[in-house]
């Protein structure tokens, strides 16, 4: 995730899109259907949390809500007023421009007992549905799991300089992302590391409208 590019135009996301942490920083253009109120281009948030709610698919930052309004003066904040909109959304790809993929090491993390990542500037339209991690040079390759949300762990730490396998949901299938040298030798919590690499892939399986932008 990077929210920060998003300028705090985030959501919470049902189950069925949260996907248990692997929709975590999916990117999604979101327009109400109020032609008296809303624009037509509506705003591109980034799925931040998990939504419990029943009553809405995703449930946006009062910053993203007010960007569906259409630009007259007073429109933002009537449209924030009515709490709950019809809405339609489509999943876009995230673009972080010329930015790798960063991965951070989280603060729970210690050597050389556990390891515990978040990916950040995740480009694309895909899921990371698998990461494996080794020492530089070696083939003995080894599984992260899912922690919570976005961050994955293990409690078999490789030493020395590692690199990384993202396996991500591409085309119509998967295929894996390699980071050859992510985390140096003396890598530290709470640390980010640019991992050398992006994922521009575009995930088809259900999906009609990919890559076309609302305008």
């Amino acid at each position: 995730m990077a929210t920060s590019f998003f300028a705090g135009h985030i959501a919470a996301a049902i189950p069925s899109i949260y996907k248990d942490g692997a929709g975590c920083g999916a990117c999604f253009q979101v327009r109400c259907k109020n032609p008296k109120l809303c624009n037509s281009k509506g705003t591109i948030v980034m799925v931040t949390d998990l939504n419990t709610s029943n009553q809405t698919d995703l449930v946006l930052s009062s910053r993203a809500f007010r960007a569906m309004a259409k630009p007259v003066v007073g429109v933002d904040k009537y449209l924030l007023k009515q709490g709950i909109v019809d809405v339609e959304y489509q999943r876009v790809p995230c673009n972080y421009g010329k930015r790798n993929l960063n991965v951070r090491v989280e603060e729970a993390s210690k050597k050389p007992n556990y390891l515990a990542i978040k990916l950040l500037y995740q480009g694309g339209q895909t899921e990371v549905v698998g990461i494996d991690i080794a020492p530089v040079g070696s083939s003995q390759w080894s599984y992260m799991s899912r922690s919570h949300g976005a961050v994955w762990a293990t409690d078999k730490v490789p030493t020395g300089a590692l690199q990384f396998k993202f396996t991500v949901t591409g085309g119509y299938d998967g295929k894996t992302v390699w980071s050859k040298r992510v985390l140096p030798a003396n890598w530290n919590s709470g640390r980010i590391y640019d991992a050398g690499v992006q994922i521009t892939d575009i995930a088809q399986e259900g999906c009609d409208t990919c890559g076309h932008i609302w305008n």
